[in-house]
């Protein structure tokens, strides 16, 4: 071969292969398949099962090394223990040190959950029980069933179920539970390790681990009915397997377990606490204060001036919460002021739980940083009053009109003006209303009301019956229509807006069955939100006018008739208001009829709530 080509071709080839050789060399071994099988239990000290236990450690051997994952979160030991168990992985084995002392005849259990795993991959040993009894007697039977909110039936995760023995409605205030479990992820709980006999069960939110109901903001459920003694019932089942040819090849028997009562269904409500305090005082501006609240406040407090002699000196106005009252000042000797002290009468609750009466002096301060923004504003203001004086013009005063800014408005909505300040006089003679393509201007008849609805003393609503579906307006406002308490005035302004068509909506109706009359039904968004409501009079009900969307139906058995969902009291012996939900979306379409036949009775209540709902928390104790 001829030297030239050699060097020129084949050199070349060869060195490519060379240098593929040497990577392949470089990458080792490539570990194989990952481990995906759990550990096995290989045995444990004392061993499951075991009666006459006297110590207080348990080793678990499994055949591989293991991991265990937050036990004083997963772990679960029934009876309940005042001090936290100890509990860890050396190794390959699960040790747990029980600090209380044992107590004698007893069946203890211990429930990791899925928190065992392998070292490596933790390839969990799902819901890894062990048991023992410091008797002669290993009791077996397990309560088991499902923890739901009571107002919206969405599953409680990490709420402790005990049972008691003993019949006294007082044992749950003061005695730990007799036998526990945590309800899980879907809100289901297994009692194990019970005895045969009458119980009553619970569930509880418990907010300091003593496992009995002592605190007001802790949630709580109450057995509704008998329970009835555990039982055991063992049945066989045959298992038929066929050959290839379809002929029957093997009979197999086995044994099936089921535990009963297996379906208890607890509501958790959180009893109403009357806990309001007061938070702080804030004033941004000199003609503005704000006093912020924990909790609603039920009435306004009452406040007076004790650096000045001013009355009639605010309006107030309220958020959507009710916990923020927003004092606008209307009194100029008052508002002048950089500090304001003030006497403040309202409702406070006290160290008992019980609203009682309170006087609180408060002191309303302007900021620094305000009173130097403040003086920078008034050089710029001095500033255009001399330009405008040479120039011989009047300065225009601030556009006191803040209109919500729409175009077009729900067939149920109503338009409305809503002003940057309080009013002092507000002329309605200057506010006119026309049709939108009406070029002669023939004025519509109207009334114009302060919207007390929402307690906004700058929101005044404006309807007719000159207003209808699929049809625009026009909307003038003189100039000097309206004077705030400051001196100001509106500008002249125009308005267009719309009313939505009825065939851009859709209706819905709903044949109820197994419902008495005091009961309120609720369609809900899917953010949770109520967006009708309509007491049960007849059978069938009726919701016109919906946006097309996904909603939800509500039932609520409204049993003092007050129009909303009342929770419990355990003292006073009152359960929460029974729900019921529809169980499946509703979806509604524009110009189109949806029509469901709802029986409350029929699908088991565990299983009504449907997919698709929101699941924000609810605030507590404000119910």
């Amino acid at each position: 071969m001829d030297r030239k080509i050699f060097i020129h071709i084949w050199l070349p080839a060869l060195l490519i292969l060379l240098m593929g050789a040497c990577a392949n060399m470089a990458q080792g071994p490539t570990g194989g398949k990952a481990d995906v099988t759990a550990p096995t239990y290989l045995g444990s000290k004392p061993q499951n099962g075991a009666l006459n236990v006297k110590g207080n450690r348990v080793e678990i051997l499994f055949d591989e090394y293991l991991q265990l994952t937050d036990p004083g979160k997963n772990l679960t030991v029934s009876p309940p223990q005042k001090l936290n168990p100890s509990a860890k992985a050396l190794g390959k084995k699960i040790v747990v040190e029980l600090r209380d002392s044992l107590k004698p005849n007893t069946t203890y259990t211990l429930d990791f959950g899925n928190s065992i795993g392998d070292y490596t991959e933790n390839n969990q040993v799902g819901n890894f029980l062990y048991s023992f009894s410091t008797g002669d007697q290993l009791d077996s039977m397990v309560i088991s069933g499902v923890v739901l909110n009571a107002e919206d039936l969405s599953p409680v995760e990490g709420a402790v179920v005990g049972i008691y023995s003993v019949e006294a409605d007082s044992v749950f205030l003061s005695q730990p539970f007799e036998r526990i479990a945590k309800t899980k992820g879907d809100g289901r709980f297994h009692i194990r390790g019970a005895a045969q006999k009458k119980y009553r069960i619970f569930a509880l939110e418990d907010m300091n681990n003593n496992f009995y109901f002592d605190q007001a903001a802790e949630g709580i459920a109450v057995q509704e009915g008998e329970v009835g003694i555990p039982t055991l019932e063992i049945t066989q089942k045959i298992d038929t397997v066929y050959g290839d040819s379809m002929k029957i090849d093997t009979i197999i028997h086995r044994e099936v377990r089921k535990y009963k009562p297996d379906s208890v269904v607890l509501r958790l409500f959180h009893e109403k606490v009357n806990f309001q305090q007061f938070k702080k005082i804030e004033r941004s501006d000199r003609n503005q204060l704000s006093l912020y609240f924990e909790k609603k406040e039920n009435s306004l407090p009452k406040v007076s001036l004790l650096n000045g002699s001013a009355v009639d000196w605010y309006k107030t106005e309220t958020n959507a919460m009710a916990d923020t009252i927003l004092y606008w000042i209307t009194d100029s000797t008052v508002y002048k002021k950089d500090t304001i002290l003030l006497a403040m009468s309202y409702q406070k609750t006290d160290s008992a739980g019980v609203l009682r009466p309170c006087v609180d002096t408060l002191k309303a301060i302007l900021p620094p940083t305000f009173l130097k923004n403040e003086q920078k504003k008034l050089q710029e203001e001095e500033t255009k009053i001399k330009k405008a004086m040479k120039r011989n013009r009047k300065l225009r005063r601030t556009n006191l009109l803040g209109l919500s800014q729409f175009t077009t408005l729900g067939i149920t909505e109503s338009p409305a003006l809503v002003w940057d300040r309080p009013l002092s006089s507000f002329d309605e003679g200057k506010i006119h209303l026309y049709r939108g393509n009406d070029s002669t201007r023939t004025p519509l008849p109207f009334t114009v009301v302060k919207d007390t609805a929402r307690d906004n003393c700058r929101r005044y609503v404006i309807s007719s019956p000159e207003f209808h579906p699929d049809s625009s307006y026009k909307i003038m406002v003189d100039s000097a229509c309206a004077y705030d308490f400051y001196g100001n005035h509106n500008d002249s302004l125009a308005i267009m807006f719309k009313i939505m068509g009825e065939h851009l909506y859709g209706k819905v109706t709903i044949d109820l069955k197994n419902v008495q009359n005091n009961a309120f039904v609720e369609l809900q968004n899917v953010s949770g939100n109520v967006v009708r409501s309509c007491p049960v009079k007849e059978n069938v009900l009726a919701f016109e006018y919906l946006t097309p969307g996904t909603y939800f139906a509500r039932i609520i058995m409204d049993e003092n008739r007050n129009g909303v969902w009342d929770t419990g009291n355990y003292k006073e012996g009152l359960l929460p208001e029974k729900v019921y939900y529809l169980p499946k979306q509703i979806k509604v379409r524009a110009n189109w009829e949806v029509s469901e036949t709802w029986d409350v009775a029929e699908t088991p209540i565990e299983q009504q709530r449907p997919s698709g709902m929101s699941s924000k928390k609810k605030e507590k104790n404000n119910r």
